[in-house]
């Protein structure tokens, strides 16, 4: 039911965003516990209004063909043989992408049910698996790298669903249960299933990962869908935030010597305003309502309307899922990946949903359906004033990727074209995927960020970005994690009002801050410590 994810990263550092997509299997029966073990290795690693288009897809692929690699030939995709070394035959599930062993060359992560997977990208267009120690067996949902304790090194932390041990002689109605809305016949859980704690790995810097020292994570056993690395109280260091299905969502914070602290039920973002634990399945961080912080936007169930979670200052977070315009449209829809992004160009955080129920029998009851339209809400900051949103096929826009129905799952963000503006790439579940191309006119001309990290870790995860031109403030952070089981374009992609960045201020995750002013469009390459790279003119 959960599907599987989707990651756009440059794998061979030419400048374009290539794909990698997570397969899965036909069953628990046919997964190969140890299909791949014998193959993993030991590696010792140096420290060190927008409208869309339905795009060219990839083919559907059969369960058997493992996970796969398409290299990005300058907007055209070639499928790379075996994933270049990481198509394993897995039921996967979701992956993180960063460069893990700083040597400028990104990793990749594989989350499963049964072993997960770490994959060292080799630099020479090729991955190998590797043993390091977060080689976790359990239901592995969504996964994030980031530098926790600011050594220069990704540190990981992985969503766990529900324990899931196939059982040969079971009875099939013992695994059958009543969908309340239409009474359908479908399979159960997770209530009555028993959930799997989390896990958080601590990088030690020689290849090796480690659980993290003297902490407890995630000790109800939650069951974790989606999650996402940000900073929500300031301080220039990353927290987590899970969306948990029908269990209270978790947030950690700094506490004491830097160990994750529990600020689940004092953050306000564990319940909706209602008092209620929902179904978190996905999950995304912005700054929608322009004051500088990072708010949270988790999907739920059908029937149950996401949620927008607006931080008011040092984690505390409020409801305000109704004013903001995203209560009564998302009702009728069971949501997955969400994500923040300026669809449009008008310097504002619009928001994108991806939707798709999990029971195929409800086609049969009439009441409503198993393929769903996705969502997308543009925000009317902007506009009037007021951070509010509105549905685009309401307002007439949207363009016909957006009348698509489909089983989505998650979604990726990325310029897959290099041509200035956010495309998506949309999972489906036991079907291919959507590319969606933005065709839309932007308001405001691009400036593209990519960072790279020296004093601390090479992605430049965690760096924070303010952006100031005439007369407005746009913040950033550079993350992978938002949606729901995937990774998106790790470079910063930026709307200039007035034509022109006045001032660009850079946190770097290291300590060390830089400051650049009157930046056209275009592309710049910033290295902390050095500063600009290299520099292209649109």
């Amino acid at each position: 039911m959960g599907g599987s994810g989707a990651a756009w990263l440059d794998y061979d550092v030419d400048g374009w965003m290539d794909l990698f997509l997570v397969n899965g299997l036909e069953g628990p029966a046919d997964h190969p516990a140890e299909a791949t073990a014998a193959h993993l290795t030991r590696s010792s690693l140096s420290p060190a209004s927008g409208r869309t288009r339905s795009e060219t897809t990839a083919p559907s692929s059969s369960p058997q063909d493992g996970h796969r690699l398409f290299r990005n030939n300058r907007g055209l995709f070639e499928e790379v043989p075996g994933a270049a070394g990481a198509g394993d035959k897995v039921w996967g599930n979701g992956l993180a992408a960063g460069d893990v062993d700083n040597d400028g060359f990104v990793d990749i992560y594989v989350t499963a049910i049964g072993q997960n997977r770490l994959y060292r990208n080799n630099g020479d267009g090729t991955f190998t698996p590797w043993i390091a120690g977060v080689e976790d067996s359990r239901w592995g949902t969504s996964a994030v790298f980031t530098d926790w304790d600011a050594d220069g090194n990704l540190d990981l932390y992985v969503a766990n669903y529900v324990t899931l041990e196939p059982q040969a002689n079971v009875s099939l109605d013992d695994l059958v249960c009543r969908y309340e809305f239409t009474g359908a016949r479908t399979m159960c859980g997770p209530r009555g299933l028993v959930g799997e704690r989390d896990v958080f790995y601590r990088n030690q810097g020689d290849g090796t990962f480690e659980a993290w020292p003297a902490t407890e994570i995630d000790p109800q056993a939650t069951y974790g869908f989606a999650l996402v690395a940000t900073d929500c109280d300031g301080d220039r260091r990353p927290d987590i935030y899970v969306a948990t299905d029908t269990t209270m969502n978790l947030l950690y914070r700094h506490g004491p010597a830097g160990l994750p602290q529990d600020w689940s039920l004092l953050s306000g973002a564990g319940f909706s305003g209602s008092g209620l634990a929902q179904a978190g399945m996905g999950v995304t961080a912005g700054d929608y309502d322009g004051d500088g912080d990072f708010d949270l936007f988790v999907t739920n169930f059908q029937f149950d309307n996401n949620t927008l979670y607006r931080n008011r200052g040092d984690c505390g977070f409020e409801d305000v899922t109704e004013p903001s315009g995203l209560g009564a449209p998302t009702v009728p829809y069971m949501g997955w990946a969400a994500i923040f992004f300026d669809v449009d160009g008008d310097a504002d955080q619009d928001l994108y949903i991806a939707n798709g129920n999990i029971y195929p029998q409800v086609d049969d009851a009439d009441v409503e359906t198993y393929k769903q339209h996705d969502l997308l809400f543009l925000n009317q900051l902007t506009e009037t004033g007021l951070p509010r949103f509105i549905e685009a096929r309401q307002a007439g826009g949207g363009g016909p990727g957006m009348e698509l129905l489909d089983v989505s799952r998650s979604a990726a963000l990325a310029d897959y074209d290099n041509d200035g503006d956010f495309d998506l790439l949309v999972t489906n579940l036991n079907g291919a995927p959507t590319l969606l191309a933005n065709e839309g006119l932007m308001r405001w001309p691009s400036l593209r960020l990519t960072l790279v990290g020296r004093d601390g870790n090479r992605s430049g995860y965690g760096a924070r970005v303010v952006v100031e031109g005439a007369g407005v403030r746009q913040s950033f952070e550079l993350r992978h994690s938002d949606g729901y089981l995937g990774s998106n374009d790790p470079r910063l992609l930026i709307f200039l009002p007035g034509g022109r960045a006045d001032r660009i201020e850079i946190d770097w995750p290291g300590g060390s801050s830089m400051l650049l002013e009157n930046e056209p469009p275009g592309w710049l390459v910033l290295h902390e410590g050095r500063g600009v790279i290299a520099r292209r003119n649109p």
